[in-house]
Parts: C-alpha cells; sequence; structure tokens
C-alpha cells in the first residue's frame, strides 16, 4: 500500500491462532487503515487437542469477526477446490480495488495427528477421523475433474507417480547433506556489514548551541527523515499536535505527513509486527514504545520474529528497524512507568541496545540506530531528556556514533566502575566523593549495551 503496488499481504494460520490477542489486533490495524490483507483461517476443529467448541465464544471465527467495518467476511467449505478458488479471487479483488482486507474461515479436515507424538485417538471420536476422510479435499477433486472429462484417472496416476518421485529425490537430497560445522552457528545473527565503523573514530567536541537530550533526539528523527524517503514514524500519541508524551516526536507530522509520520492504535505486538512488515519490503520503520513498561506484549514479535529472521534465512532478509522506549523512572511514574528493560533484552541474541547518558550522545546513536542493518533497542531515560547535566552542545546533521565505542568519562586508577544512562551521572557524582576519600574512580560509560567494547590498560574488552 505505501509503495503504491497491487500487491496484498497474505496471513494464513489455523483457528486456534485466532485466540491470540495478536489475530484481533491484526485484524482491527487492517480495518482501521483498510489494508490489503486476506487473512485465511484453516479450521480443521482442533488446535492439536483442543476443539473449537474450547476456542472462542461463538460458532464461527466469521460471526466472531462480523463487528469488524470494512472486513469483507466468507465461510466456505475449504475442501472444495471451486468453492475455494472462487472465494479467494473474490478476496483478492477486494483487497486490490483499495476496499480494505479480507477474511476466509476454510471448514477443513485433519486426517492425521497433528505431530509425530500426537495420537488423535486420545481426544476423537470413534469414526470422526472416518467422517473426515470421506471430505478428504484431494479424492474431491479427482473425481471432480474425472466427471467434467478434464483428465483420465491414468493422468491422475502418473501425476501421482511423478510427484511422489519428486519428493522422494528432494528428501534424499536433503539428507545427503553434510551436518552444519560447528564455525557457522554463529553466522548471520547479526549482520557482518557495520554501517557506521567504529574502526578509526575519534570524539569529537562541538561548539554548538547548548541543547537537551529529548531534543537532540527530535532533531535526529528530522535529520534522518530528511535524508531517507523511505523512513517512516509511528507510535503512540507521537503525531502532532501531541508529538509524543515526552514531545520527543514534536513537529514531525507536519514537517514530513502524516503518511510518514502517525498515531498507531495501543498495540505494542502490532506496532512491532507491522515494523517488521514495513521493513522487509525495503521501509525503515522506527517506532516508539511509550514506556518500557509496555513492550512486554511485543515481546513475541521481538524475540519470536524479528531477531530471528537474518538467522533463519542465512542472510537472506534482514529487519533493520529502531524500536525506540522511554525507560527509568525519576518522574515519580510508579511501577507500570519506571521499569529499565535493557538488562532483560541484552540476551536476545541478534538484537542490539543503545542506552545514552548525555543529548550528543543520544543524537549520534539514534543517527546511526537509522541506518545499521541490525534491529535496535534505543532506551532513553526519562529523567535525563532535559536534565542540565546531561544537555551538550548539539553535533552537527553529520555526526554518526558507532555502536560499541565507550567513553571514560573520569580518569581512575584504584577503581573502575562501568555504567550507562542515568548512572553515568551518579556514578560521577560518587566518583567524586571518593575522590575526597582519597580514592580515585574511573567511570566508563558503555554508551550501548551491545555491542559493547571498550580499551583497557592490558585488554581489549569486546561484546557482540
Amino acid at each position: 500500500m505505501k509503495d503504491g503496488s497491487d500487491e496484498i499481504v497474505y496471513a494464513s494460520s489455523g483457528e486456534g491462532a485466532t485466540s491470540e490477542g495478536e489475530f484481533w489486533e491484526a485484524v482491527n490495524w487492517a480495518c482501521r487503515e483498510k489494508v490489503p490483507v486476506l487473512f485465511l483461517i484453516q479450521n480443521n476443529q482442533y488446535a492439536i487437542s483442543v476443539p473449537f467448541r474450547n476456542q472462542v465464544a461463538g460458532t464461527s471465527i466469521y460471526e466472531m469477526t462480523a463487528g469488524h467495518p470494512g472486513l469483507f467476511r466468507q465461510h466456505i467449505d475449504g475442501t472444495d477446490f471451486p468453492i475455494s478458488y472462487q472465494a479467494a479471487m473474490k478476496a483478492v479483488e477486494y483487497s486490490r480495488a483499495g476496499q480494505g482486507p479480507s477474511l476466509i474461515e476454510a471448514d477443513v479436515v485433519r486426517l492425521f495427528p497433528h505431530s509425530s507424538s500426537d495420537d488423535p485417538k486420545k481426544y476423537r471420536k470413534p469414526g470422526e477421523i472416518e467422517e473426515d476422510r470421506a471430505r478428504d479435499p484431494l479424492p474431491k477433486l479427482e473425481s471432480l475433474l474425472i466427471e467434467k472429462n478434464i483428465v483420465t484417472l491414468e493422468v491422475i496416476a502418473g501425476w501421482k507417480a511423478e510427484i511422489k518421485k519428486e519428493i522422494e529425490e528432494a528428501a534424499s537430497r536433503a539428507e545427503e547433506q553434510p551436518s552444519p560445522v560447528a564455525e557457522t552457528a554463529g553466522r548471520n545473527v547479526v549482520s557482518p556489514n557495520i554501517v557506521v565503523s567504529p574502526r578509526g573514530f575519534s570524539e569529537r567536541r562541538y561548539e554548538g548551541k547548548s541543547i537537551v537530550m529529548v531534543d537532540a533526539i527530535n532533531h535526529a528523527l528530522h535529520e534522518e527523515m530528511t535524508a531517507n524517503p523511505k523512513m517512516l514514524i509511528y507510535g503512540e500519541d507521537i503525531a502532532d499536535g501531541k508529538g509524543g508524551v515526552f514531545t520527543a516526536t514534536k513537529g514531525l507530522t507536519s514537517a514530513f505527513g502524516d503518511d510518514r509520520v502517525f498515531n498507531s492504535p495501543l498495540a505494542e505486538a502490532s506496532i512491532v509486527g507491522t515494523a517488521i512488515g514495513f521493513s522487509i519490503r525495503g521501509f525503515r520503520p522506527v517506532v516508539e514504545i511509550q514506556f518500557g513498561d509496555y513492550i512486554w506484549p511485543a515481546m513475541m514479535q521481538i524475540r519470536g520474529e524479528l531477531v530471528h529472521l537474518r538467522y533463519r534465512s542465512d542472510g537472506n532478509f534482514s529487519c533493520p528497524i529502531v524500536i525506540r522506549v522511554a525507560v527509568g523512572g525519576y518522574i515519580r511514574g510508579g511501577l507500570y512507568h519506571s521499569q529499565c528493560i535493557e538488562s532483560t533484552f541484552a540476551h536476545v541474541p541478534g538484537l542490539w541496545i543503545a542506552f545514552p547518558s548525555n543529548a550528543a550522545d543520544a543524537k549520534g546513536l539514534l543517527k546511526t540506530a537509522c541506518r545499521e542493518e541490525n534491529p535496535v533497542i534505543f532506551c532513553e531515560h526519562k529523567g535525563l531528556y532535559r536534565q542540565g547535566f546531561a544537555s551538550a552542545p548539539e553535533p552537527s546533521a553529520d555526526f554518526l556514533l558507532p555502536f560499541g565505542v565507550a567513553a571514560v568519562k573520569r580518569a581512575g586508577s584504584d577503581i573502575t566502575i562501568i555504567t550507562w544512562g542515568m548512572m553515568v551521572q551518579r556514578s560521577l557524582e560518587a566518583a567524586k566523593k571518593m575522590s575526597d576519600r582519597g580514592v580515585s574512580v574511573e567511570v566508563i560509560d558503555l554508551r550501548t549495551i551491545i555491542p559493547w567494547r571498550f580499551w583497557r590498560r592490558d585488554s581489549l574488552c569486546d561484546c557482540r
């Protein structure tokens, strides 16, 4: 839709998956935006062993989705090929005409166990599988083709033999492949291409006007939106005139239009999920999760989808998105507005994490995050947004701060404190007090949690 093509998105699942909240988020988002999506729900009446009657409050997914405006719905016999084909054509035509999403609930059969460890006799009624076999779509289609004199039984038998041979040959080729060697286990967890390299980087001093962190973030977004027409910004409350609950996105909708900077529903899983889709299609989404405390509904999309894409495709696909998140306390936000999340996400392979302590670093790191090929969680401590000690002369538009370059904020010889974010200032304050006691304290600001790298007097510490 964003690139002007007539393509549609095909999303397929069983009826069991419709009990997930993300299904309803997706249907709502698609209807709200009139997105050209075809949701195909293959209902075989069992989610492993859980019968359909224990999944939904109604009699069908078709019935349950009736309240969604603009959703073209069809409930069909999915074992009937002509009916299925016609339903699919109608759905595609509806979406390509710009009318919005469609949903097909196809009643199908499950003729075999769910998996090799599953025994359907434990939970299916006697004779039920035999009833399903009578509706097996392949014999039904064969009979139809013969009845209509389209093919003969001999032709069908030839097809089956050819297909069987092709499958067996493919299976043999797969079994003959050597097992992967241990050295390849970490290949394509992250991109091997570092856009802004730390090699040769040297700290620069800027004489520009002093700026607070939240404004540095706003300026970084403005500059990157200007530089990259494929960049999108969206999230909760980010559009003008609110411009974000902390004004980090103030003025961006006015500057770049509501087709590039727009509000999303309060649906964190969908915010990240749609960003994954945009990224795969060549856009550069920079999304905002309003508070770190509310990122957890998106954990499945982040941990289960986002970070795996490059690895499971062996580098053929990538998903470079930026997830901006306001974290930390100091604003009297209480339990649900004060969490720091970086320790959890630091254990997610394939994810980069930035956590700046001052305005200049925030601008440089965010601009770099918007250009790198890896997905980034960009942590912004709310207590630093307008703090005087976190302000800094604003770097110019060409300033890019590489990930993995720590900064020595205070030299010392007795103790080293390695820290980030708000704790940099607190550590500097503690170091001063210790200095009064005759203890020399070194303070190192990591800047990025993943990757991190800094030189010690006797070694190079590296974590990617």
